[in-house]
């Protein structure tokens, strides 16, 4: 098992000359081991540039994600520099892909859920990664979900305005004062969010010929919900991928339901940096 500290909310401007100065530090080292290493991703512009040019190894290829400040940078680093979301350091890496490999051959399109999908980087890495999947991105708050389309522009990827839920319902979006990454849910029946559930997702994406292969999950402690009940979903994605929350809500247990339901499950349980891959034990 695989173990790191929690990377705590970034709270600065983007523009401020400490800022520059510190994420520049970053940049600059991670410059230097693009060429001494096999690292997939190099940032090609400056921390404090709004269009980021970043460069595919794999693909040898470059692109751009659009970031609107340091949060938003800080969410480029753990996804392209960090690489929060690979297989890399997983001894089942490769069943992982000769699964995802298996359905393409079989003209069969993965479904790939990011639940709290933010601006839309770990979409588009799951897109880039995966070029054959249909992905689902959810997001509750407005302003994030824009950039998540700028930032993808695929046909493959499907918008929903919207938080997960153990049930379809309602509720409220809360901003904690932490950023744009830190928004958190409440369930409220005269809400006017709406919530949708894993197991309506799966229906609709099932009425598309999709089949469900990983789902990402970090939404600020919403889980204690989410796992809560109705949680016959999670053996049907081959790989579950969530952060969990304990660490920003101490004593409030937002874990204890998400533990509870995995714990009935035939599937290996790996901590990799801030989040937990969980992966099916009967991968066909």
């Amino acid at each position: 098992m695989l173990r790191t500290t929690h990377t705590r909310p970034c709270t600065y401007s983007l523009f401020e000359p400490a800022t520059i100065l510190k994420f520049s530090k970053i940049w600059a080292k991670s410059f230097v081991n693009f060429f001494f290493s096999r690292k997939r991703f190099l940032l090609i512009s400056p921390p404090f540039c709004k269009v980021q040019l970043a460069f595919d190894r794999h693909k040898k290829s470059i692109f751009t994600v659009q970031i609107r400040d340091a949060i938003d940078w800080c969410t480029t680093k753990q996804i392209y520099l960090d690489h929060d979301y690979s297989f890399k350091d997983l001894r089942r890496r490769n069943e992982v892909d000769v699964y995802y490999q298996t359905l393409e051959s079989k003209g069969i399109s993965p479904l790939i859920v990011d639940c709290g999908a933010n601006i839309g980087l770990a979409t588009k890495y799951f897109s880039q990664t995966y070029p054959f999947a249909s992905i689902i991105a959810i997001e509750p708050d407005k302003a994030n979900i824009q950039q998540a389309r700028i930032n993808n522009a695929s046909q493959s990827v499907e918008f929903y305005e919207a938080a997960v839920a153990s049930t379809d319902t309602r509720g409220t979006l809360i901003d904690v004062g932490l950023g744009n990454n830190a928004f958190q849910v409440a369930a409220n029946p005269t809400g006017n969010l709406t919530m949708r559930s894993i197991n309506s997702i799966i229906k609709d994406a099932e009425s598309k010929k999709l089949e469900p292969f990983i789902i990402k999950i970090d939404i600020e402690g919403f889980e204690s919900e989410l796992f809560s009940k109705n949680t016959e979903w999670i053996d049907r994605f081959p790989v579950l991928i969530i952060e969990l929350h304990d660490w920003m809500l101490p004593k409030e247990r937002t874990s204890l339901t998400f533990l509870a339901a995995i714990s009935k499950l035939d599937r290996d349980f790996v901590y990799v940096k801030e989040n937990i891959f969980s992966i099916s034990n009967r991968i066909a």
